[in-house]
């Protein structure tokens, strides 16, 4: 169809320049372009679904009005040999096609957002003035001076450039807030121009009484329904493509083009000595005040969204830096108060004295009364502590029942520590029922005449004070002093037989599914170790620090990742071939350790593991030893196609320094914000901040600790990517897994997506 249309465009076009034209070839070639423009949008139409379809299909009847006008137009022309009276049955069908032009555009996808409405009308009341200032100097006016037999053919004269009128300007409101189907919709606005021209002559033509066929306006008629018989076949003139609501710049602009047309043609009129009509003058003056109009409106919109932005980056900030449970400064806000009064130490000799508190029962209370007990219960501990201290302080909730605070107000702090653990004797209750926890706390105070300690040295006796505490049976306060040490023993013990277990294999790896939201199915599943010596079962969070402080969690690291390549291999190699990726936990440290991606390169090859089905997960615990080289470690282990998460996002050390500092993919929301997410604004608000921050620089969020259905659902509806928690599935051994996929199926690989290989 698209040929034919061309080849009947060149062969008219060839007639019209060699003045070969009969009223037989002209009336013709109009039927003929007309009926191929019909076709061509109603078979789109059948192609299409949704507002494209209809859209197509209005145009479609549309373009079948015309053509049955133009063949009653021929049928007097050249059946009965007569002159085409003015009105006639023709003009119904000819007239009948801007109506049908208009529902088209009408409905045809556009973007627009129910807050663009005002703007739009504003740009058509421009678009409408600046085409209409020129139709009339051009064709308007003379049809309307001109007159006709009678009021019947005057008005049916004055709608062929009226209707153009209306149709150009609905599609310059189109085209301005649309980025999608940018090309069909350029070919229907470039025919609506060519019938434009063609109908504002022939208007003019009749009123002057010289019009007849085979006159060069009709090439036009012709022309604009070969471009009209063109649009659908474009590019994407049939898929419901996602809209795009942002205006882009040309788009913006784009009402601007006519107005300047107009302002333009009307300057070159006055310049060569014309002498403007009143309707001209009152047009004129009437797009000046609109521009003006416009220009305000788009000034104190810029002013609204400004505000806004600045409100979203205040809150998201606020977040960034505050525990979304309790609503205290969380780690990173905490370091950043402590370094600052550390410096005014060094310049100032000020003292300072933090004190680290953790909660003592908590856990038991956990346990027996859930986890939204729990949280409620880390709130009005919160509002007791704060009570007891002062506007200079600093209270900060560190994670899970850890607290800190920073004294800088020259108070007694083992007099205030103590304060805060008083505080804490009264029963609180939950949820009708009385619970009891107490607290242990740390001291660490630095005097002015004290040489200033790092951030790290001060925090560690604050944190060995109340271990010691916590040793020395709970419930008090320690102030540390230079010769307070740990009893290390029982750690350098745990560390040998930790070895041991290592080197024999003796550890094992649960797996815990993160779902995606969307679709319900698998897409990661995290590797945890699991260590049980003599059927005695050891914390991940005890045996881990102390693979830590012996040097044993690169060994533990590349145990987990081998067992993790191991699974995924037999995982792949089961009927059906799951694409499931796996994690694996990483210590922030060992993104500094040589060797780190080659061991991890050559773990994945030696099970044919393609790079993009491995996430390393970044623990927040500790910053990172060297910046430089642990960015650029990051950056040759995604050449490999594996991908980088933050675990435990908001409550960890300097959270938006990791996203900063590191080529990041994902990052995990700690399950403090995301346990009754559904029943609690501030976490709501916390989640919602950090899936636009992470939408903003490109990343995937993932929520942790999900148990409850309408957890879930809240998540969903935020537009959270994927989660992770005890609604889905606990921890599993990795012979359950088959089972849990079967139950779950993980997402398949993405059609045309190219799997990434590690390179050999």
């Amino acid at each position: 169809m698209a040929v034919s249309t061309v080849l009947l465009v060149i062969a008219v076009t060839c007639a019209h320049l060699t003045d070969q034209v009969g009223p037989a070839v002209d009336d013709l070639s109009q039927l003929l372009a007309a009926l191929l423009a019909s076709v061509s949008c109603a078979l789109a139409a059948m192609a299409a679904t949704g507002r494209l379809c209809w859209g197509w299909a209005a145009l479609a009847v549309a373009c079948l009005s015309w053509t049955i006008g133009q063949a009653i137009w021929s049928t007097y022309e050249l059946v009965l040999q007569s002159e085409t009276p003015f009105p006639s049955a023709a003009d119904i069908g000819f007239l009948g096609f801007p109506v049908g032009a208009m529902i088209a555009l009408a409905v045809f996808p556009s973007g627009a957002s129910q807050t663009d409405r005002r703007r739009m009308a504003m740009d058509g009341l421009m678009v409408a003035t600046a085409i209409g200032l020129v139709s009339w100097t051009t064709a308007l006016g003379a049809v309307v001076h001109a007159g006709g037999d009678s009021r019947l053919s005057t008005i049916v004269s004055v709608s062929y450039p009226l209707s153009d009128l209306a149709l150009l300007v609905l599609c310059v409101l189109v085209m301005s807030r649309s980025r999608s189907h940018r090309v069909p919709l350029g070919c229907v606005a470039a025919g609506l121009a060519l019938m434009a021209l063609s109908d504002s002559g022939f208007a003019y033509l009749t009123a002057q009484g010289t019009y007849e066929s085979g006159n060069p306006v009709a090439l036009g008629w012709i022309l604009a329904f070969s471009v009209l018989a063109l649009a659908p076949q474009a590019r994407g003139a049939t898929c419901s493509a996602v809209e795009e609501h942002a205006v882009a710049v040309a788009g913006a602009a784009l009402p601007y083009v006519p107005l300047a047309t107009a302002l333009s043609f009307i300057g070159w009129r006055y310049a060569s000595g014309l002498r403007p009509s009143t309707v001209e003058v009152s047009l004129t003056a009437f797009l000046v005040v609109l521009v003006l109009s416009r220009q305000f409106l788009t000034v104190r919109n810029n002013q609204q969204l400004a505000v806004a932005l600045a409100g979203r980056e205040a809150d998201l900030r606020y977040q960034a830096f505050h525990d979304g449970l309790t609503g205290l400064a969380n780690r990173a806000l905490y370091v950043d108060r402590v370094t600052h009064a550390l410096e005014l130490h060094r310049r100032d000799r000020r003292s300072l004295a933090i004190c680290f508190l953790d909660l003592d029962g908590f856990k038991a209370v956990n346990d027996a009364r859930g986890h939204a007990a729990g949280d409620e219960l880390l709130k009005l501990v919160a509002q007791r502590l704060w009570g007891e201290l002062s506007e200079a302080d600093t209270l900060a909730r560190l994670g899970g029942d850890e607290f800190a605070v920073l004294l800088e107000d020259g108070s007694g702090p083992v007099d205030v520590a103590r304060s805060m653990l008083d505080s804490l004797r009264s029963p609180f209750v939950i949820t009708g029922h009385e619970v009891c926890v107490l607290a242990s706390a740390g001291v660490a105070v630095v005097e002015p005449r004290d040489d200033t300690p790092t951030v790290d040295e001060l925090l560690t006796r604050a944190d060995v004070a109340m271990y010691a505490v916590k040793r020395q049976g709970k419930a008090d306060v320690l102030l540390h002093t230079a010769g307070l040490q740990l009893d290390e023993l029982d750690d350098l013990d745990l560390g040998r037989s930790l070895c041991a277990a290592l080197q024999a294999r003796q550890l094992t790896v649960v797996f815990q599914p993160i779902v995606d939201l969307a679709s319900r199915q698998v897409h990661t599943l995290e590797a945890l170790a699991r260590w049980e010596p003599e059927g005695r079962s050891i914390s991940p969070e005890v045996f881990v620090p102390v693979a830590e402080k012996c040097h044993l969690i690169g060994q533990l690291f590349q145990f987990v990742l081998e067992t993790t390549c191991e699974q995924l291999a037999r995982w792949t190699a089961l009927p059906g071939g799951s694409k499931v990726c796996g994690a694996v936990n990483l210590s922030p440290t060992q993104l500094s350790t040589p060797g780190l991606v080659e061991m991890v390169v050559t773990t994945l090859r030696r099970h044919g593991i393609p790079g993009d089905r491995l996430v390393l997960e970044i623990t927040e615990t500790e910053v990172l030893a060297d910046t430089v080289v642990s960015h650029a470690a990051c950056v040759r282990l995604r050449q490999f196609g594996i991908r980088l998460s933050v675990d435990d996002f908001g409550i960890g050390l300097s959270s938006l320094a990791r996203l900063r500092d590191l080529p990041i993919d994902e990052v995990k929301i700690d399950r403090s914000f995301v346990t009754g997410v559904d029943q609690d604004g501030g976490s709501r608000r916390f989640v919602r901040g950090v899936l636009a921050f992470a939408a903003e620089i490109g990343i995937t969020v993932v929520a942790e600790g999900v148990e409850r259905e309408t957890e879930r659902n809240v998540l969903a509806e935020l537009g959270c990517h994927r989660a992770q928690g005890y609604l889905f599935s606990r921890p599993v051994a990795a012979a359950a897994v088959d089972a849990l996929l079967q139950t779950l199926p993980a997402l398949p690989t993405p059609r045309g997506e190219a799997v990434r290989q590690v390179p050999r």
